[in-house]
């Protein structure tokens, strides 16, 4: 991984970044109380605790040492994707011998309810892995049993106090609800796909466009999807630029974690994000005119930039029977490539 060569980051990452947590006073692998408002803690996660601790010590191998070996062995999916490109970074800034090793804080693991074999878990925690070592930030990290072994198949930030009060409370006894949720698992990603390339347009969310997704504040107010990408849009069409930003869900359904007292679901949805920039007349800056920088290495004169991100958007799904709407309370983006032309 090597921070310094990442780019300028799309308006959902900055606005994600610009949440985060400040840094709090950690040791690898703490057993401390929590740190991050988790929910309650199943019995007997000692396997479970050993493999999150497994996975952040293969993670330093790979941060301090370079050292890629272990990485089929520990992560999984939207995971793996994520360390395959920071693998594939240009060397640049400190060498891997020079990192401070990442640190994680407060773990506590929760087993939701299943049926059948018990195939994932969720530990919660405080750690800099996804920061780079820049800072601490509460994270929801679901591991998938994979191949025989435990490994990190996808990543949530925490919601911000504006977007909720943290972390849903899953089941953790009995079967998950018999009740029919509002939006299916295997029809989330194309649904919230569309409300995001909706939101993407800058356009005002509506609660119509929007539906089923309530409108909270991923889709209105000065941290809104809707604003930051409106700005950004405005930005580039006055430097004589179009930004078109498109949104695609992965293979596959997303994942379903039922949520306590039979309630609903916790889903998880992993989604491309290709933002494109184009000029016809060319560009010579180091930047587009919204801020984003110009890939490297860069033509003297750049007429496109496509950038790609793989992104995770959590939302809490309540019964059909009970009503209500489905609320987005989480997000993990990462850029994978970036190719200016």
């Amino acid at each position: 991984m090597n921070i310094s060569t990442r780019g300028g980051a799309s308006f959902l990452l900055a606005t994600i970044l610009a949440a985060t947590a400040a840094a709090s006073t950690a040791c690898g692998g703490s057993t401390a109380a929590p740190a991050v408002s988790a929910p309650p803690a199943s019995p007997h996660t000692a396997a479970e605790r050993a493999a999150t601790l497994n996975w952040l010590a293969s993670t330093n191998q790979m941060w301090t040492k370079g050292d890629f070996s272990g990485l089929d062995q520990v992560t999984t999916a939207e995971a793996r994707a994520v360390y395959l490109a920071e693998r594939q970074q240009p060397a640049g800034g400190a060498s891997p011998s020079g990192r401070t090793p990442f640190q994680l804080s407060g773990l506590s693991i929760t087993v939701p309810c299943h049926r059948g074999r018990e195939s994932l878990f969720v530990a919660y925690a405080d750690t800099d892995v996804f920061t780079l070592g820049q800072s601490m930030r509460p994270e929801a990290m679901v591991f998938q049993r994979a191949g025989g072994a435990w490994k990190l198949a996808a990543m949530v930030n925490q919601a911000t106090a504006s977007r909720g009060p943290g972390w849903p409370a899953l089941c953790r006894a009995g079967t998950s609800p018999a009740g029919q949720p509002v939006l299916p698992p295997a029809a989330y990603g194309a649904a919230l796909a569309r409300v995001l390339n909706h939101a993407s347009t800058g356009a005002a969310e509506t609660t119509q466009a929007a539906a089923p997704f309530a409108v909270n504040s991923f889709f209105t107010g000065p941290d809104s999807i809707n604003l930051h990408s409106a700005a950004d849009s405005r930005h580039d069409r006055a430097g004589g630029v179009t930004l078109t930003q498109r949104f695609s869900p992965a293979t596959g359904p997303a994942l379903a974690l039922p949520l306590a007292d039979g309630r609903g679901y916790w889903l998880l949805g992993t989604f491309s994000q290709v933002s494109t920039r184009k000029s016809v007349t060319g560009i010579r800056q180091a930047s587009w005119p919204d801020g984003i920088s110009v890939a490297s290495p860069r033509p003297a004169v750049v007429h496109q930039q496509s950038d790609t991100f793989i992104t995770t958007y959590a939302a809490t799904d309540p019964l059909r029977s009970a009503g209500g709407q489905v609320a987005l309370d989480g997000f993990f983006g990462w850029p994978l490539r970036s190719a200016a032309s």
